[in-house]
């Protein structure tokens, strides 16, 4: 049985992405991603999702796809700007490290190159590191909508977006930045994780508890 052979590409991407009807020879990585991100640039949606596999698109119709694009126009302006700038592979299996510390996976399947996982869930809360790397990120850009996702039910009451950014831009705002700077420092520490409670120590002393709720990851307390 012959070996997989993994590249780890200096190209940090967002998206999961399958280019349709490649020989396999021809249908190098960086291509692929390229494939992909012109499609987002041009704002040909049903091109760029046809280019997903096809376990994807069974699970996230198109319509959600797409909302997902339209919610978060920044996020997909950056995407594709990374995208411009992946180098060229030719391999059976390829790694692609993102800036955050996780890498996606490029497979050949059938003499065409896949990409495993989600497309455009830029806030993932599948697992307590995703959820983790998500609020770092929303936090950085200032989503206070999407931070609220993060909120437990039961800490929610009183609490909206805007209040969030009165009160994280106020007085607060230093001491909020030297949290979210240390938690992205942070980002790889070991998450012990029980049953639907999880816990990550941190820096000196300190730690993010997170609980899951309705399936998704939600910080309790970022300390």
């Amino acid at each position: 049985m012959r070996a997989v052979r993994r590249l780890c590409l200096p190209a940090a991407i967002l998206a999961l992405v399958a280019l349709a009807g490649c020989p396999a020879r021809s249908a190098r990585p960086a291509s692929v991603v390229e494939a992909f991100g012109d499609a987002l640039d041009d704002a040909r949606y049903e091109d760029a999702y046809a280019l997903l596999s096809a376990q994807y698109r069974r699970r996230v119709p198109f319509s959600e796809f797409r909302e997902s694009l339209a919610r978060n126009p920044s996020e997909v302006r950056e995407l594709v700007g990374l995208l411009r700038h992946v180098d060229e592979a030719d391999e059976v299996e390829a790694a692609v490290p993102l800036p955050d510390g996780d890498e996606l996976t490029l497979v050949l399947v059938d003499g065409k190159w896949r990409i495993r996982g989600n497309v455009v869930d830029f806030y993932d809360q599948s697992s307590p590191r995703a959820a983790l790397r998500s609020f770092v990120r929303a936090m950085e850009r200032r989503r206070y909508d999407v931070v609220m996702r993060f909120v437990p039910e039961a800490d929610r009451e009183g609490m909206s977006p805007e209040q969030m950014q009165q009160a994280w831009e106020g007085e607060n705002r230093e001491e909020i930045e030297r949290l979210i700077a240390d938690l992205r420092s942070s980002l790889d520490e070991p998450i012990e994780i029980v049953g639907d409670r999880a816990t990550m120590s941190y820096g000196d002393g300190a730690a993010v508890q997170f609980v899951r709720e309705d399936g998704l990851w939600r910080i309790e307390d970022p300390d």
